[in-house]
């Protein structure tokens, strides 16, 4: 064991039985998200640290349980209703069996929940803030009446700080930031024996430029603004390819919308993929056109992976991507910059060696056990005062 896991562990070890409680560990058919790859990483790694840990959802169960179960953690499905009061004692009442003084929770939903099953217990909250979605108001009031003093919060980037703040209502002082980690060893040597296979297995003739998008479907994305800016990227670089990796609800637009450009023969929608970082060996520039960003854990792998990101500087986006070291930052929005910024960096093969350089150095703050260090240093604060 490294010296760093083992005295994760220790301090694991040291603290009281924790409950992890999320809304849900992904959406219906089967279809996850970022949270979903975070818990999946996370909760093991924790478990290995040390940590006791019970792990809930308020919704029914999701196939990405399977991945933890293969891990040993067996989480709990309460597949509650929308307006299920009686989730509240039920989240309480096991957490009382399992001698819980954490409540660790992630979610609109779950963050109320275990607020109010703290208090039934005499336990101590930490909210852990994912995202930009603001709750709005009515729900900011109802955290207000639930929120204790006592409360404190993780969040996943210097951006999403201040929502802690003003919407889920805990005290400045009492909030830090974890940026995600993740294992670093899956993403590496990703060489050019593996990109050869994997341009082999897709039907991509070597020395193709190949970018990538990669994440939900979802309007927050930018997916339709990334597809409408393929003609002038394709008109500079003619041999581009996109690869679209993943699926939701914004899939058949875009396809609609790539097929009445012309560009069908330019992009390709691969759907949802469990090999991400595989198929990273085959590509060249991973493009993030989001509106909102909580971190990006797409950027992250494309670094830890050695690939540049061109990316909108929105959201904790530029905590992940470091203009001209690891890739692109341009003006949230400014889809001529973006495009402009992908064309230039196909075009200079020395621009994207020194941005690969440079992604493959700045990964190493995104290490999973550096994370969980400090999930554990947050637990302590959360319960010394």
């Amino acid at each position: 064991m490294r010296s760093g896991e083992a005295q994760s562990e220790r301090e694991g070890a040291q603290l009281p039985p924790v409950m992890v409680l999320a809304d849900h560990i992904g959406y219906a058919d089967g279809v996850r998200h970022g949270v979903t790859t975070y818990l999946v990483h996370v909760l093991p790694a924790l478990a290995a640290a040390g940590v006791d840990l019970t792990v809930c959802f308020l919704r029914a169960p999701h196939a990405a349980a399977a991945d933890l179960r293969a891990c040993g953690i067996h989480p709990v499905f309460f597949d509650a209703g929308k307006w299920d009061p009686t989730v509240v004692l039920r989240v309480a009442a096991l957490a009382r069996r399992s001698g819980v003084r954490l409540l660790h929770a992630t979610g609109v939903k779950g963050t109320l929940v275990a607020r109010l099953a703290a208090r039934l217990i005499g336990a101590r909250t930490l909210l852990h803030v994912h995202d930009l979605n603001d709750p709005g108001a009515a729900l900011s009031a109802v955290q207000r009446l639930v929120a204790r003093p006592t409360d404190a919060a993780v969040c996943v980037s210097e951006a999403v700080r201040g929502l802690a703040v003003s919407r889920y209502r805990v005290p400045p002082e009492r909030v830090r930031v974890a940026r995600n980690g993740i294992p670093l060893e899956m993403l590496r040597g990703t060489g050019a024996v593996a990109r050869h296979r994997v341009l082999g297995e897709l039907g991509i003739e070597p020395g193709r430029p190949v970018l990538a998008v990669i994440g939900r479907m979802h309007p927050v994305k930018g997916h339709r603004a990334l597809i409408a800016m393929l003609p002038e990227i394709v008109r500079s670089c003619p041999r581009a390819l996109l690869l679209v990796i993943g699926d939701g609800p914004e899939r058949a637009a875009c396809e609609v919308l790539a097929q009445s450009l012309g560009m069908s023969g330019y992009v390709r929608f691969l759907g949802r993929r469990g090999d991400v970082p595989r198929l990273l060996a085959a590509i060249d520039l991973v493009l993030m056109p989001s509106r909102s960003e909580g971190l990006g854990l797409a950027a992250i792998e494309a670094v830890a992976a050695g690939r540049p990101v061109i990316a909108f500087a929105a959201g904790g986006l530029p905590e992940v991507v470091m203009d001209g070291v690891n890739g692109r930052l341009v003006p949230p929005g400014d889809c001529q910059a973006f495009g402009g910024a992908v064309i230039e960096t196909l075009r200079d093969p020395g621009r994207r060696l020194s941005y690969a350089r440079g992604a493959a150095s700045s990964a190493q703050r995104f290490g999973i056990q550096a994370h969980v260090r400090r999930l554990i240093d947050c637990y302590r604060m959360t319960l010394a005062s």
